[in-house]
């Protein structure tokens, strides 16, 4: 009798493991994996935030996209100030994902942000097979993002469909008192006719001439002159001056003259929602 149980134990365990194999293999086939499997068919937006900006500079906006059902937010991309770069979250093969980089040094040069960039884009096609993106960014992220595409010509990066800077300083930042307040290399970059700016327009030939581009700007002084107008730190012209990079075909731009319209305010505006939607998504 009691060798007769024994017998029966071990049947029983052999046919758990057994089972818990089978069980097993079958969940790790049909899991879904994290790399996208059909990367041609997605296309993630990429949010670049501005000097010292953090996750609170896209935050929110990203908050009411999703309210929208315009897309998800399914990664945040952390790069220390060595440049090393940290991932959390994953890109599904379906819905329209949002991915938020975060820089640890803030107040870097464009120099600094654009080696970065690549690093993140290397990462996004070679970690998780994404061959296109959306490039999005705040105030210096737009210019980042820019020169970015000014330097990706080792084509180890997803392709950039459209780019969209909201008031992004092409033109430099002319109130003086502000760079007495602020400091960190990205503090001369921002200077009019920087040299950093000015590089930027020198190499425009090589802007994909596929990008299209919307620069957004924001003036809080409507009833100042056309050169004054600004949204309490940018100017109109210099948020503008994106069509000093990009072919005029591809260059689109949107200004909004509300109390709204601050800089900071720019990505906590609904109207400025609804211009990005319609321009990278068609979303009416």
């Amino acid at each position: 009798m009691l060798d007769k149980l024994i017998i029966n134990k071990k049947k029983f365990i052999v046919i758990t493991i057994l089972s818990f194999v089978l069980g097993s293999s079958l969940f790790f086939a049909n899991s879904t994996p994290t790399r996208s499997e059909k990367p041609a068919e997605i296309t993630p937006t990429v949010f670049v935030h501005g000097f010292k900006g953090g996750p609170a500079s896209f935050n929110t906006m990203l908050d009411r996209f999703e309210d929208n059902n315009w897309g998800t937010k399914r990664m945040v991309i952390y790069v220390n100030p060595s440049g090393d770069v940290r991932v959390r979250g994953g890109i599904p093969h379906t819905m329209n994902p949002f991915i938020q980089v975060i820089f640890g040094n803030n107040r870097a040069s464009v120099a600094d942000q654009t080696n970065w960039m690549q690093k993140v884009m290397a990462k996004l096609k070679h970690n998780y097979a994404i061959d296109q993106v959306n490039l999005v960014g705040h105030s210096m992220g737009g210019l980042a993002s820019t020169n970015f595409l000014l330097n990706n010509q080792e084509n180890d990066y997803p392709e950039v469909n459209k780019l969209v800077a909201i008031g992004s300083p092409f033109l430099g930042i002319g109130q003086n008192d502000y760079f007495t307040m602020n400091t960190g290399e990205a503090t001369v970059d921002l200077q009019v006719e920087s040299n950093a700016l000015t590089t930027m327009i020198k190499n425009k030939e090589n802007f994909d001439e596929n990008v299209q581009a919307l620069a957004i700007a924001g003036v809080i002084n409507e009833d100042a002159p056309k050169e004054d107008q600004w949204d309490g730190l940018v100017t109109q012209q210099s948020a503008h001056g994106l069509q000093s990079i990009v072919p005029e075909e591809n260059f689109y731009k949107q200004t909004f003259t509300d109390a709204s319209s601050t800089h900071s305010g720019l990505h906590e505006h609904t109207g400025v929602d609804q211009t990005i939607a319609e321009f990278l998504w068609s979303i009416h």
